[in-house]
């Protein structure tokens, strides 16, 4: 067969054509930013469902406790608090929110300073715990402030 250069710069910009209408479809580049904050608020909380299970599991096998992972973990919801409650900007991106996260913005906050408290306390306690029953009522106060605001402002 003898192809010419035209013949084959034909073909290639054939499949370059074709690649780009046909692509994966799996990804969307273009998404909406509201997505993006969405996702990024839910990835964080369930950074958080994971350090929470990891205190959880020394609580409640208190030979299994280790003083240093379980500060580390509080430490660590502690330090993405900020970052979590700038995801709750846009009324639009609501994600598994209750539409009460806006409208009651008030209670939201309140809801939001309760766990930040009872997250510093958690934080606090751990540094100088050297038992499960040292972080054991911290725990609990967060473990609560957490459940309590999901209870009124996640579906």
């Amino acid at each position: 067969m003898n192809f010419s250069i035209k013949h084959i710069a034909l073909a290639m910009a054939t499949v370059i054509t074709l690649t780009a209408c046909g692509g994966d479809k799996t990804t969307n580049t273009e998404a909406p930013a509201q997505t993006d904050g969405v996702k990024a608020r839910q990835n964080i909380m369930q950074d958080w469902r994971g350090a929470n299970d990891i205190m959880k599991g020394m609580l409640e096998n208190p030979n299994n406790f280790d003083s240093a992972t379980f500060k580390e973990q509080a430490e660590f919801i502690q330090k993405s608090i900020a970052e979590a409650w700038g995801h709750f900007n846009d009324a639009n991106a609501k994600g598994k929110s209750q539409d009460a996260v806006w409208s009651d913005a008030q209670g939201f906050q309140a809801k939001k300073d309760a766990f930040d408290t009872a997250v510093a306390e958690l934080v606090t306690v751990a540094g100088t715990a050297k038992t499960a029953d040292d972080v054991a009522g911290a725990f609990g106060k967060m473990a609560e402030s957490c459940g309590s605001c999901h209870k009124v402002y996640k579906q």
